[in-house]
């Protein structure tokens, strides 16, 4: 592979990086919106193909539990 190909790939693996960031950083707003509008997790998993441990994981980190949850406190 010549020093062009591989600055070229790097590049490009490096666009992909900040992309993948950047569509996580959405997914994660578009969960935190549905869940605020009142969707349940299960529904939310459906619709964005995860399991509900990984929106529950989302949500976690904006500090939404399952027991905040039910309790009702933010």
């Amino acid at each position: 592979m010549s020093e062009d190909a591989l600055e070229a790939a790097q590049r490009a693996y490096q666009s992909a990086q900040e992309a993948l960031h950047t569509a996580r950083r959405k997914l994660a707003e578009a969960v935190l919106d549905a869940y605020a509008s009142g969707e349940t997790v299960g529904r939310i998993a459906e619709r964005v193909g995860q399991s509900t441990t990984n929106v529950w994981n989302t949500l976690a980190v904006h500090g939404i539990t399952p027991r905040s949850h039910i309790n009702g406190s933010p």
